[in-house]
């Protein structure tokens, strides 16, 4: 449909009256909610009170990180006065919960009461700050033990329990079990807790996790997952990070009409919190996604794939024309960027929002990864070459004497075990001819030092080549004054696009790490957001970069036996 100048007066008022909604939602001021548990502890929140006046308050939302908000209220605020009373009050519940809405409630962050403080300032005035952590740290208060539908002082078998699978379905499961095991029936597992109808009554559960069934799953990347009693959030960091997906949180107040987003689970307490793991990126979808481009011709789309062996992989650029597009975006009242095709580019002037701004790249380094350093297979297949062939010798030789063998393998074996077959090497070919004849040789990558022929050690060397690539990282941060919208247009873990003024003709595209609402009315500061887009891992060294991995690699080595594919 075609459209002529009479149409013009009508798109004109259309478009003002699009400006005039986004004006009244960047304009209204943040919805601050304080909730408690029901005295009699059924499930749901009641309504304490809301916060209309306050001092200032701080509220981050990170990727896959839990954060801490502040609140700053009057001391002779009527919450105030609650929160201090709590302490001292036998019959009050503890726990006090915060809701934070924004954009006109699309966004929430939410947490629990972590301390408060009472203040007096330099000139006499009393405050009370209130500090909350984000409800992302209920994974740091759940453990994923070896068998979780085994009771656990009594028997855990296995030792380690591993799950293999699409990523976002295996982080789901392994939240879900646990839940089960803190909440639910352990008597009566589904085979697959996302499939339809496979659910009991969970209608008074404070957490639940939405995922799709296997079979609909459309994570494109997999992972292998394994606790002994491991944090929850520590177990699933590492595949969250390789398949960039966000684990994302949202706690639904029926009282507001909010419904459940739970097929299995229409009715919910008020104040239940749903978590759900979210592929806003794209990186890996068969339809590729935009990871970098021109100004001119703008982002360009690729697709992500592996090669041999499941250790190195590639990008492939699309290059075919479908600029019709997503329809989403032709779509009237439609907010949000399709991880397959990111609309959003900041750019990098002195009439953009950009505030700060750091351009970081790095040369690949070690062109060769090592990882290894036992083999139990082999070692048991040694050490039973060794004791049939002296318990043959001694049948023959000794009269008799079958000891002989044993007697062999325990002083020889010291001095095989970890020698025959424990390491793995593999070279990235293309990596040493592109960094040129001078280039750094090789490291050494943990995780497999239990089993050099496992499924560890692929992940171990395809973990050592990550770390050693090529990396460049736009990290910048941005106002809320321009025409995007945090928490709407885009959110954590959305890739959008920025370029550099040092830099022609390159737009960068990185994830969404961090989005901050905050406010001070005392220094006359509104509320507004400041958005962190990428992480500056290419300025990291391979000191850093070990070092954080070492708590890790401690984990591991503590709580792995002896495994021959795990």
């Amino acid at each position: 449909m075609s459209t002529t100048l009479a149409d013009h007066p009508r798109l004109w008022q259309q478009c003002d009256a699009i400006r005039d909604q986004h004006r009244r939602i960047r304009s209204a001021a943040p919805r601050i909610r304080l909730w408690t548990n029901k005295p009699d502890g059924s499930p749901g929140l009641i309504l304490r009170g809301t916060a209309q006046d306050t001092v200032n308050g701080k509220f981050p939302f990170r990727k896959n990180t839990a954060t801490t908000g502040t609140l700053r209220l009057r001391m002779d605020h009527y919450l105030a006065r609650w929160l201090v009373s709590i302490p001292n009050t036998a019959a009050a519940k503890k726990n006090v919960v915060i809701t934070v809405d924004s954009m006109g409630g699309k966004v929430r962050w939410s947490g629990l009461l972590k301390n408060w403080k009472a203040v007096r300032d330099s000139q006499g005035l009393n405050y009370l700050d209130v500090t909350f952590v984000d409800d992302l740290q209920f994974l740091q208060f759940m453990l994923g033990p070896p068998n979780p539908l085994l009771p656990i002082p009594i028997f855990q078998f296995p030792r380690v329990l591993p799950l293999f699978g699409p990523s976002k379905w295996c982080i789901s499961l392994l939240i879900w079990i646990n839940l089960l095991r803190l909440e639910g029936n352990l008597w009566t597992p589904a085979d697959d807790p996302f499939a339809p109808g496979s659910n009991g009554d969970m209608s008074g559960w404070q957490v639940h996790v939405k995922a799709k069934a296997f079979d609909l799953d459309d994570s494109s990347l997999w992972t292998i997952l394994a606790t002994r009693m491991n944090r929850l959030d520590t177990v699933i960091a590492d595949a969250l990070d390789d398949a960039q997906l966000v684990l994302t949180y949202r706690r639904i107040l029926t009282v507001d009409g909010e419904t459940s987003p739970l097929p299995d689970v229409p009715n919910i307490a008020n104040g239940a919190l749903i978590l759900e793991v979210i592929d806003k990126s794209g990186y890996w979808s068969q339809a590729g996604t935009g990871t970098g481009g021109g100004i001119a011709a703008g982002f360009a789309r690729s697709v992500q794939s592996f090669l041999a062996g499941f250790v190195e992989d590639t990008q492939t650029l699309v290059t075919d024309n479908q600029a019709t597009r997503p329809q989403q975006y032709y779509t009237p009242g439609y907010y949000g960027t399709v991880p397959e095709y990111p609309w959003i580019v900041v750019r990098d002037s002195q009439w953009t929002t950009m505030q700060t701004s750091q351009l970081t790249w790095a040369p690949a380094t070690a062109v060769r990864v090592i990882v290894g350093g036992d083999n139990p297979l082999v070692d048991n297949l040694a050490r039973l070459t060794i004791e049939s062939i002296g318990a043959l010798i001694g049948y023959f030789l000794l009269g008799g004497f079958s000891g002989l063998g044993s007697i062999a393998a325990d002083i020889v074996m010291p001095f095989l075990t970890g020698t025959i077959a424990a390491w793995l090497e593999w070279q990235n070919h293309s990596r040493a001819s592109q960094l040129g004849w001078v280039h750094l040789f090789e490291v050494f990558a943990t995780g497999a030092e239990n089993n050099a022929w496992s499924l560890s050690a692929i992940a171990a060397l395809r973990s050592g080549f990550l770390s050693t690539r090529s990396e460049t990282a736009h990290q910048f941060s941005m106002g809320t004054g321009g025409q995007f919208m945090p928490g709407l247009h885009f959110g954590i873990g959305d890739r959008i696009g920025s370029t550099v003024a040092a830099v022609n003709d390159v737009i960068f595209v990185d994830q969404v790490e961090e989005m901050t609402l905050s406010w001070d009315y005392t220094a006359g500061k509104n509320h507004d957001w400041t958005v962190t887009v990428g992480t500056a891992k290419a300025a990291m060294s391979q000191v850093e970069r070990s070092s954080r991995l070492l708590n890790k690699a401690l984990q591991t080595l503590s709580n792995i036996g002896v495994h021959l594919i795990s």
